[in-house]
């Protein structure tokens, strides 16, 4: 095990400003329209199967997750951490995933490793979600730091014994938020140590914003295990911040949270670009909001359908009638409308829908994205 320096206490404050920031995160989303104003989804159809030749009930939706079988290609997406109530929603999520055998990930683990009272809120995750994929989560930011040390990565795995990580790409949300980080020039040099050194499974995620074709190729070679793609059709993170009002507008005439809050790739051709040069796991996030959207996904070319927006809906119930059921209900809600489906499709499986681009139909800006 790589040991980490001895870190200071948190500066006075610190973990304040970081429970804040955690909570405004949760909130935000649920009080204000912070969507994109498209979702590219809509300009997806499928191709229906008038006559399907199998039973309904034997259409097989598991899927392999790092050597993990889950019951359907479903991802609770990274969401939250770092806060009281954070660890209530995580319980929640986490014990709703336990019992559905899906996918679960957490969000950025920095408070957790800056502030040592902020642990169990990420904890929580594995202690009632023993058997499932747990994804970790930490920033580009602090990857591409001078003085990244390599032990910060071990904390990670270990404070929620993760199957897999994520390193999350968010340079606009850092771009648009008070003392966001914008150096990212240690990030290769720190990277290939990082993978040179640990074996789990590493990810490329993105928060909102897409991939484009040239980047994806790159961290393909660089080593990473599989992708994320969180593109644009969901939670614009830009448009959170303009509702926290906290950059410095002393300088500025328009807020530039505001101005960027449509900025990005749409969540389809992110798939499409990933998959164009690589053949490794991708996640679909970033709009999908029924199991129809996975299968969209799944056609294009991902492996999994990642879900952020409706489990905060689903947990936040959750959390004030002290249950799990409103999130087990929409887990069961995806995974029949992705069976049906695949019914309606006349695919037996979710292996057999996968990367069938002659299954759909590209209409409208969408079509225009990836024939420009």
């Amino acid at each position: 095990m790589i040991e980490v320096k001895k870190k200071n206490m948190p500066k006075p404050n610190q973990s304040k400003d970081i429970m804040e920031r955690k909570i405004e995160h949760l909130k935000i989303p649920l009080e204000y329209d912070v969507q994109h104003s498209i979702n590219y989804f809509n300009d997806i159809k499928l191709i229906h199967y008038p006559i399907p030749e199998i039973d309904f009930e034997d259409i097989d939706l598991t899927s392999n997750f790092f050597n993990k079988k889950v019951s359907a290609p479903i991802c609770i997406s990274a969401i939250t951490g770092g806060h009281p109530i954070s660890k209530e929603i995580n319980e929640i999520l986490a014990k709703a995933a336990e019992q559905e055998n899906i996918i679960m990930s957490v969000g950025s683990q920095r408070a957790g490793i800056e502030d040592p009272t902020l642990l169990d809120s990420f904890q929580i995750t594995r202690k009632v979600a023993p058997d499932i994929p747990i994804i970790g989560n930490i920033g580009l930011g602090q990857i591409s730091a001078q003085d990244f040390e390599l032990g910060v990565f071990s904390e990670c795995i270990d404070m929620i014994q993760a199957d897999v990580m994520a390193i999350h790409l968010n340079t606009l949300h850092e771009l648009v938020q008070d003392k966001g980080d914008t150096s990212n020039k240690f990030f290769r040099k720190n990277f290939r140590n990082l993978r040179e050194t640990y074996k789990i499974p590493i990810i490329a995620k993105e928060v909102g914003t897409g991939f484009n074709q040239d980047l994806a190729e790159i961290l393909d070679i660089l080593g990473f295990d599989g992708f994320d793609v969180g593109g644009t059709g969901g939670t614009s993170f830009a448009a959170i911040e303009s509702k926290r009002k906290n950059f410095d507008n002393q300088l500025y005439s328009r807020d530039p949270a505001e101005v960027f809050r449509e900025w990005g790739i749409p969540t389809p051709v992110s798939v499409i670009y990933v998959r164009n040069v690589s053949q490794k796991l991708i996640i679909a996030t970033g709009g999908l909001r029924t199991g129809i959207d996975i299968a969209k996904s799944i056609a294009l070319g991902a492996n999994i359908g990642g879900f952020a927006y409706n489990f905060l809906k689903s947990a936040w119930k959750d959390r004030k009638n002290k249950t799990i059921s409103n999130t087990v209900k929409e887990i069961k809600t995806l995974k029949n409308e992705l069976r049906s489906c695949l019914w309606l499709m006349n695919a037996d499986s979710v292996d057999n829908l996968k990367g069938k681009r002659n299954k759909c139909v590209i209409l409208g800006e969408l079509y225009r994205w990836l024939h420009q």
